[in-house]
């Protein structure tokens, strides 16, 4: 779970009801010293709070309120899980959370442009704590928990006893942590494909996601708005694609007859998007100001990509360092062959129906770690091209 934010609350639910009289700067000689001061913390917040369980588990957590799904899938065994969570220390001080209203709230550090949404974590003692893997064990998928986890708990290697964690602590901080489990999977990209599907025939072919046997009928709106009579599509294992034309003649293939030259040079803008529709990058300068990225350091035009059959070789402007899942869009470009000579006959034009879709899993983007605030973790994206004359530069 990485820590992106720190905020202090100004309103904070029950958390805030923890804070106190107890909960003040100390300094600690031993893992003795920080379990006494916890211990006491705990006596006095029994007192104040008996609404609360108080329910000390195995290994040593106290939870404070536990609501599970009747009969919902346990999650226990579930390598990845999509979470909405709070961390607070004793005081009610946020230390991390993925709620936008809360982030909103406390007016620190927020920004629309952030990803807030259920946040995919590795159930793995190497991703997690001790005391947030255990607090996790028998939630269902819906369900939610709150608990305190002492200091000695937030490490990520097993003891066989209190004892030796209490022996071995380093952090010195408790934290009270909400988590919602939103769901669960054991195959993130199998998962990441399923919501792709969905996303792509509602958004992208107008059809609804729940109706298997919906066909959809031309014509077929582009990226743009603009309607097209025809379009092609082409899918490999978690990249969807679609190019929009006014007119489409077919190879031997079935892909389009004219595809540009290698070490071809044309002109695109592109807007790059996670699902929830969130720009995070573009060469549209409106584009970028509507969605909060705008930087007015940075130049929005169209930019140069030297094309080539072979998409490792692709490069944007001056840079050949770019997510397979674009290299790949690229690569699957076409040109149109729609302006005709004097004889009538279709001849090579650039056209506004050289428009393009993709959308890929995050294998083919930023992976486990996505990037920044922007882009969570295992994110599919979406991206839209248009090519341009040289000339509208």
């Amino acid at each position: 779970m990485g820590m992106r934010r720190t905020v202090t609350a100004v309103t904070v639910s029950a958390a805030a009801l923890l804070a106190v009289s107890c909960a003040k700067e100390r300094e600690t000689s031993s893992g003795e010293d920080e379990k006494r001061y916890f211990d006491a913390w705990v006596t006095v917040q029994k007192e104040k709070h008996p609404e609360y369980m108080w329910e000390k588990t195995g290994s040593g957590i106290y939870l404070l309120e536990d609501d599970q799904v009747p009969d919902g899938d346990v999650v226990t065994d579930s390598v990845y899980l999509m979470v909405d969570y709070t961390c607070t220390d004793l005081n009610g001080t946020i230390i991390d959370t993925n709620s936008e209203e809360l982030s909103h709230k406390t007016d620190l550090n927020y920004d629309k442009s952030y990803y807030y949404g259920p946040e995919v974590w590795t159930n793995s003692d190497a991703a997690l704590n001790v005391g947030v893997r255990d607090m996790i064990s028998g939630m269902t998928i819906g369900g939610t928990r709150k608990a305190v986890v002492p200091s000695w708990l937030v490490t990520s290697t097993r003891y066989a006893t209190e004892e030796e964690y209490i022996a071995n602590v380093t952090n010195g901080t408790n934290y009270i942590y909400e988590i919602k489990v939103v769901d669960a999977t054991n195959d993130i990209l199998r998962y990441q494909r399923e919501e792709m599907d969905r996303y792509w025939r509602q958004n992208i072919q107008g059809l609804d996601p729940d109706n298997p046997d919906a066909t959809e009928d031309a014509p077929y709106t582009g990226p743009d708005k603009v309607e097209y009579p025809y379009c092609w599509d082409t899918t490999y294992t978690g990249f969807l694609f679609r190019q929009y034309f006014n007119h489409l003649e077919k190879g031997e293939d079935g892909s389009p007859a004219m595809n540009f030259e290698t070490d071809s040079t044309i002109l695109i803008n592109y807007t790059g998007r996670r699902l929830d529709g969130q720009v995070f990058d573009t060469t549209i300068a409106d584009t970028a100001k509507v969605h909060n990225i705008y930087n007015p350091a940075r130049t929005y035009a169209p930019v140069e990509v030297k094309w080539t059959n072979d998409s490792t070789s692709i490069t944007l402007g001056e840079s050949s360092d770019l997510i397979n899942g674009f290299k790949s869009m690229l690569k699957h470009l076409h040109n149109e062959e729609t302006e005709k000579d004097t004889d009538g006959n279709l001849t090579e034009g650039y056209t506004p129906g050289e428009t393009a879709t993709a959308i890929f899993y995050s294998s083919l983007g930023y992976g486990y770690s996505g990037s920044g605030s922007v882009i969570p973790s295992y994110a599919p994206l979406r991206f839209d091209i248009t090519v341009v004359k040289e000339e509208e530069e």
